[in-house]
């Protein structure tokens, strides 16, 4: 049987945020007020739902443990639980049993939720018209092969994209060969796959996190600082792809009760990853997986940048409104996520494919400081974390060295 820990962390936090005046100087700008909801605000989902980008017409998988559908922050939303013969029904926990449900209901809320809860407002989701496939692939009862059999139904369901917040508790032989192959086909079908890293309290292996072709996330808190370790240092992966807000924002059951309440973690922030690329995909319906990608990655801070890498902040805070402004057909139709000696190849996963460009597609990286910013365009809000960057490989904007 595998044994699984969800992947929340409990954190203190402060919202603050700092507005770009020159290099080096900033004045704090306070969103405190915001709560748990400050993701909204710090990323300007209103105005691009105003837009009328909402993730209309695109599917999301989502695999997680248990999920309560009747919480007043789903109702209206699209999702249907699909059923998979090596695990239990997600849905089967009592409304009660929140240690179960509130991961998984939380995931999904930070996608479609309607923000809503029993005790007034909830969770604000990222693209609340996009279509939900649930999968509780990550419960406690599941078989082994419960990932792959879960994704080779999601491609077969026409996903566009798979977010994943958690892992197993197994050995990486154990993961690697079925997974790596699952993955390999999604991504020839042209899923965006989004996966989660473990937190500094996490006893899980992930299931993703040294495949290649995935984007794997990491949580920064409102101020644009990456989550911290129980040390109070800060928390660092060599497979971080992109960081995203995941410290202190709003989920549901983390109280006890179905009312709002806030949660932390790397978990926390892959939804919104996946809910900001729906946005992307509804946006852009003719790019390529690969095409989105590239410019996930390439959109980082307020203006175009040469691409860099840290083991903190990968390759930067996404964006979601350069996201939906930068059309990605400008963009090499290749996916940027590979390491060399990670599984599956580049060549395993698109030998047949023929990229319209075949250009490298990291140029940059040139070992000078990067600039991580959290823009706020619209808002001039922005806040600069500078870090130190490593030369890159040959696709993968990813390093080994720790900065």
């Amino acid at each position: 049987m595998l044994r699984r820990r969800w992947s929340a962390a409990s954190l203190a936090m402060t919202f603050v945020v700092a507005s770009l005046l020159a290099p080096g100087t900033a004045v704090a700008q306070d969103f405190s007020s915001g709560g748990a909801l400050w993701y909204v605000d710090a990323m300007k989902i209103s105005a691009i739902h105003d837009a009328g980008i909402t993730g209309e017409g695109v599917t999301v998988a989502v695999f997680d443990g248990g999920l309560y559908p009747e919480v007043s922050n789903l109702q209206g939303a699209d999702i249907e639980v699909r059923d998979l013969a090596e695990c239990p029904d997600p849905t089967d926990p009592a409304p009660s049993a929140f240690e179960s449900l509130q991961h998984g209901t939380s995931v999904t809320s930070l996608i479609v939720g309607n923000g809503t809860s029993d005790t007034s407002s909830g969770p604000v989701g990222i693209a609340p018209d996009a279509k939900i496939l649930y999968y509780g692939a990550l419960q406690t009862d599941c078989d082994v092969d419960a990932f792959p059999a879960a994704l080779a139904d999601a491609v077969a369901q026409g996903a566009d994209i798979v977010s994943m917040s958690g892992g197993y508790r197994r050995l990486d032989d154990e993961l690697s060969a079925p997974a790596a192959a699952a993955v390999a086909d999604a991504l020839r079908a042209g899923v965006l796959v989004v996966a989660s890293l473990p937190n500094a309290d996490s006893v899980w292996e992930n299931e993703l996190g040294d495949i290649n072709g995935v984007v794997n996330v990491a949580a920064v808190d409102a101020m644009a600082q990456a989550a911290k370790k129980r040390d109070g240092s800060d928390m660092t992966n060599d497979d971080v792809d992109v960081v995203a807000p995941g410290v202190d924002v709003a989920g549901v059951g983390w109280d006890g009760t179905w009312g709002m309440s806030a949660w932390s973690g790397s978990s926390a922030a892959t939804p919104i990853v996946a809910g900001v690329l729906a946005l992307g995909v509804q946006k852009w319906p003719d790019a390529t997986a690969s095409q989105l990608l590239q410019s996930l990655i390439r959109n980082t801070g307020s203006t175009p940048h040469e691409l860099e890498w840290s083991n903190k902040f990968g390759h930067g805070i996404v964006n979601a409104t350069r996201l939906v402004e930068e059309d990605p057909s400008q963009y090499a139709d290749e996916n940027p996520l590979f390491t060399d000696g990670q599984v599956p190849t580049f060549d395993e996963v698109y030998a047949s494919t023929d990229p319209s460009s075949t250009g490298d597609p990291e140029s940059g990286g040139d070992g000078m400081s990067a600039v991580l910013p959290w823009v706020l365009l619209g808002g001039g809000v922005v806040v600069v974390v500078v870090v130190v960057i490593i030369t890159m490989n040959r696709r993968k904007s990813g390093g080994r060295e720790d900065v």
